[in-house]
């Protein structure tokens, strides 16, 4: 890679030698790039850089704060104001929360530009949350929205987005009908012999679904106003969205979903 501008946000850094460190770096043109550069760069804040070398790790130099002004033009983007140090609260489990899925999951240097803006949009989404000092409760059903919707954007470039048409069997949903989830297959009729062949490789939801509210929940989705749209059927969107999460990423723990737990516990 010779001399590239990558305009972006750092969504892990660790220390390496003195005075530098090692940065997945997840760019709006190259989607998530491993470097080494100077300490310091911030988590949730723009970030303009120069990316150099023909190796996995490149070299980052050349660090500005906010994305490049041609960028920014050609982009249209929403202001970011603030950075990691102010924010408080559980919003900053939600953020953590995202760049983290981003690091497990996104093959290096594989642009994704939709992704990329749905990061950025709910970012900013998140970090207003925070300014707003809304009861915790509204706050609680707000970041569930931005983060399913973020989510689904997930899903869907990875190619493992749930469908609410037709059924792990090709076959429509149908409004009598009676589906349980199984995670990157869909939802199956109750009685579907492959969901007992698929208890053998994956977790099966134990809830089941009426087809009436599958369509309802797929209507949701498609609807001007999604997010107002989603909110009756939000806790079963929880549910759901977790569950292929969990099976994306081998059922292995998340260390910000733990922080978030604690953070319900005792807040």
């Amino acid at each position: 890679m010779r001399a590239t501008a990558l305009n972006g946000y750092v969504l892990h850094s660790r220390a390496y030698q003195e005075k530098r460190a090692i940065y997945q770096f997840f760019s709006h043109e190259h989607g998530v790039v491993h470097g080494v550069g100077v300490r310091g760069l911030p988590l949730f804040s723009p970030v303009w850089l120069l990316a150099t070398g023909n190796h996995a790790l490149k070299s980052f130099s050349q660090p500005s704060l906010g994305f490049a002004s041609e960028f920014v033009d050609a982009m249209a983007l929403p202001a970011v104001p603030t950075g990691f140090g102010v924010i408080k609260g559980r919003v900053r489990y939600a953020l953590l929360y995202m760049n983290e899925v981003l690091t497990r999951l996104l093959a290096a240097e594989n642009p994704c530009p939709m992704l990329w803006q749905t990061y950025h949009h709910k970012l900013a989404k998140l970090q207003s949350l925070d300014l707003l000092n809304l009861p915790q409760s509204d706050e609680f059903v707000a970041t569930c929205v931005y983060l399913r919707a973020f989510e689904r954007v997930i899903f869907a470039e990875l190619g493992v987005a749930l469908d609410f048409v037709t059924d792990g069997t090709g076959a429509l949903i149908t409004a009598d009908g009676v589906y349980r989830f199984v995670p990157q297959m869909g939802f199956l009729p109750d009685q579907a012999e492959l969901i007992n062949d698929a208890k053998l490789t994956t977790k099966v939801s134990r809830h089941r679904y009426s087809g009436d509210e599958l369509m309802q929940m797929g209507a949701a989705l498609d609807a001007d106003d999604e997010q107002a749209a989603v909110l009756p059927f939000l806790e079963q969107f929880n549910q759901l969205q977790r569950q292929l999460m969990d099976s994306l990423l081998d059922y292995k723990p998340l260390h910000s979903r733990t922080l978030w737990q604690q953070s319900l516990r005792y807040g």
